[in-house]
């Protein structure tokens, strides 16, 4: 947190008879934009039972949900990456990687994990589309 001096700084107050008023220079809008690489992009969007029919799987015997999901791209399952071969492709790298490294427990994390994801995209697909909702702070104060 700022400290007190520094925030007098940023906000100037100036004291009428019946009210402050706060003026703040700092930005109002903050945007954060995740980059993901390609094998995150492979991951397909299904239908919210399938995706987690695919979670439980890789839970359970690591990489197998991830080779489900393979072939739900060829089956018409959206991804990011809107290439359906490389999408196929990536996903079956990562199942057969989740399936080898498996025996030193990295394989197994990462296939719970992408299970996760799995769900996370299936439940919030389109969420980046929709407009942003904007906030105005208040930016003046009634003192009795």
């Amino acid at each position: 947190m700022d400290s007190e001096e520094e925030r007098d700084n940023i906000i100037h107050q100036t004291k009428n008879k019946k009210s402050v008023q706060i003026v703040d220079d700092r930005p109002e809008i903050v945007e954060v934009h995740e980059k993901h690489g390609p094998l995150y992009k492979a991951i397909p969007k299904m239908p919210v039972p399938l995706a987690i029919l695919c979670c439980i799987l890789n839970i359970g015997l690591p990489g197998v949900g991830t080779l489900v999901s393979a072939f739900t791209v060829l089956c018409g399952a959206p991804t990011m990456l809107n290439k359906p071969g490389p999408a196929f492709l990536f996903n079956l790298l990562s199942a057969f990687l989740q399936l080898v490294t498996f025996f030193v427990i990295v394989g197994w994390v990462w296939s719970i994990l992408w299970g996760m994801n799995m769900v996370t995209l299936a439940m919030n697909w389109g969420e980046e589309k929709r407009t942003p909702y904007y906030c105005r702070r208040q930016s003046s104060v009634d003192v009795p």
